[in-house]
């Protein structure tokens, strides 16, 4: 639209230097400042090959949590053919006729009693009528479907008592109808002609089949995402507790039986005799049984951080303790506690994703926070589960909160969303960071009987 040949050479564009009008870019720029959105605004932009085209922007001010502004978002939608038609229908004949035959989108004109006026060359294309055959036609008859043409007269009639019309001057979705009898999406545009006689509306139709076929996919692709990424983490969870049970039960097992063996075979040598081999023999035998128990330690501790058995066995705030238990031990960062939960039994997949958003949580502080200080609240409220935890480190900027490499913060907030619930964190810088996660509560089936 704006003539650039890749996104690398528009990004490298001035933004605002693509206004034609100093004077809209500032009224641009103020209604941003004020209200935090533009809907609808019409201005010149420049092309790159210096040529002038109409453009329609729609943008909006994205915050941070401290409401300061992160960046804008917006669109612009090429609306030079629907300039230049309304700017013929008030110049001659002549002039509009050429205009309306080389106009991209449909051009339609209806009078005060619905019937069809103009009919364009894009329009026939769109609607597979010929205009000859439409002209002095209602409207509702032949381009509107059936259910909805009943709505149509209501509405012209309405306009027509009243001279109010929610559709004038605005963009509207509605769905229209070929002439094989099909039904599309369209967008609309409507616009009053007052010529000295009974009001003329023209209507500048779009087709957005593909624009909502588009949005279909994405939507879908967006589904399938968070299906797939749900699917990964329940897989991940899977795994991490066969390979702690695997760890735990077969290979802690075949320790365990090692060291009763050679607890055997130290009792047999010092049965045999003193001899000085023997007496070697007895030394070696003596130190296996403490390498072994440090080889079970191991597998214990390997085991317990793939899956913590005391989630599974006590529950999430006995889970949340052990962990912070162990935070204190590794990190020296000092933790307090408070949680208000009375008997709270969580289906464990709840359980489980609140427990290793906690986790992702304390990984993040030890390695970002520069905190001494760790506050952790766990409690009930409106049939939610909350958890906060509060540091008083340096503070995450928001920049850290969006950025690219936050995969992590990402992950907690998918944990979060696919239990239709939330994670929201709030950096103050040298003030420390608050994590806040809300996850709906689903007991599990025995606390339910209860």
């Amino acid at each position: 639209m704006l003539g650039y040949p890749d996104r690398e050479s528009l990004l490298a564009a001035e933004t605002m230097n693509l206004f034609v009008d100093a004077k809209q870019r500032r009224a641009f720029l103020l209604a941003l400042k004020r209200m935090g959105m533009v809907r609808l605004f019409e201005a010149q932009f420049y092309r790159r090959d210096g040529r002038i085209i109409w453009a329609e922007a729609n943008a909006r001010v994205i915050r941070n949590d401290r409401e300061g502004t992160t960046y804008y978002e917006g669109s612009l939608e090429d609306i030079t053919t629907r300039k230049d038609a309304e700017r013929a229908l008030r110049e001659s004949e002549a002039r509009k006729g050429a205009i309306l035959n080389s106009a991209i989108d449909a051009i339609i004109t209806i009078d005060e009693r619905g019937r069809i006026t103009e009919f364009n060359p894009a329009a026939e294309k769109m609607f597979g009528r010929v205009r000859a055959h439409v002209v002095n036609q209602e409207l509702a008859e032949v381009l509107i479907p059936l259910s909805l043409r009943d709505k149509h007269r209501r509405g012209l009639e309405r306009y027509l008592a009243t001279g109010q019309d929610v559709m004038l001057g605005r963009r509207v979705e509605l769905t229209a109808m070929r002439a094989d009898g099909k039904e599309f999406p369209v967008e609309l545009a409507i616009t009053r002609v007052d010529l000295g006689g009974p009001p003329l509306f023209t209507g500048f139709v779009r087709d957005i089949t593909e624009r909502k076929r588009a949005e279909k996919q994405l939507r879908d692709s967006r589904e399938q995402l968070r299906a797939l990424a749900a699917y990964l983490q329940s897989v991940r969870e899977e795994e991490r507790s066969r390979i702690a049970r695997e760890v735990h039960d077969e290979l802690g097992q075949a320790l365990t039986g090692l060291k009763m063996d050679l607890a055997w075979l130290d009792k047999k040598i010092a049965e045999v005799g003193t001899t000085d081999e023997l007496r070697q023999s007895e030394e070696k035998l003596k130190e296996l049984p403490a390498r072994v128990d440090t080889i079970i330690a191991t597998v214990r501790k390997i085991a317990t951080e793939l899956r913590p058995p005391v989630l599974d066995d006590l529950g999430l705030q006995a889970a949340i303790e052990w962990q912070i238990q162990e935070f204190e031990k590794r990190t020296g960062i000092s933790c307090r506690f408070h949680s208000g939960l009375k008997h709270l039994d969580l289906d464990q997949e709840r359980a489980t994703a609140v427990f290793r958003i906690f986790q992702e949580t304390l990984t993040n502080i030890v390695r970002h926070a520069q905190a001494t200080q760790v506050n952790i609240h766990l409690r009930e409220e409106s049939d939610k589960l909350i958890l906060e935890v509060q540091d008083n480190g340096r503070g995450m900027t928001g920049r850290e909160l969006s950025g690219t490499r936050s995969l992590g913060l990402l992950g907690m907030r998918e944990r979060a969303t696919v239990l239709d619930g939330e994670v929201n964190i709030i950096g103050r810088q040298g003030k420390g960071t608050t994590v806040g996660v809300r996850i709906p509560i689903q007991r599990s089936a025995e606390s339910q009987k209860k």
